[in-house]
């Protein structure tokens, strides 16, 4: 498994963190992976979302289901399907999965922790994989840094 995490002290309510993660519409505000969302079906537990962004400048969409839903707490969803350039993306990965957790530091500060996990589908794609673990760590470092501007900018 390979596991990548970001973490952040924003300066406002796990509410408010929790107000713009957990709405599928709102992840291009602050989601650095995500040029445009759709929500496929559901709310919450077993949402279907799909992200649409690029991926070394070609078109990428990402199937999507939430696997966890605690309010103020924690967001989880697990990628299904994946397509590059409209096609079936290659199989580096049996499994993505992606989190956010929030943690109140007392009324008006939220840690915030973004983690990507990753299970290769095998030995060398697992080599890739950790080869691309930077550019996806900065991703997230991204992520974050824009989630702290989205709440603060209310």
């Amino acid at each position: 498994m390979i596991e990548i995490v970001r973490e952040r002290s924003i300066p406002t309510s796990s509410r408010r963190v929790w107000d713009v993660v957990s709405d599928a519409r709102r992840l291009p505000d602050w989601y650095a992976r995500a040029q445009r969302v759709e929500v496929l079906s559901g709310e919450g537990l077993g949402r279907r979302q799909r992200v649409i962004s690029q991926w070394h400048g070609r078109p990428s969409e990402i199937d999507q289901v939430v696997t966890v839903f605690q309010p103020e707490r924690e967001l989880e969803w697990r990628h299904e399907a994946e397509l590059l350039d409209g096609q079936p993306a290659p199989r580096f990965s049996a499994e993505t999965l992606v989190s956010i957790r929030l943690s109140p530091e007392g009324q008006e500060l939220t840690h915030v922790t973004l983690v990507s996990r990753q299970r290769p589908a095998d030995a060398e794609k697992e080599a890739v994989m950790r080869g691309n673990s930077e550019q996806l760590g900065l991703s997230l470092e991204a992520s974050l840094e824009r989630l702290e501007a989205v709440v603060r900018a209310g």
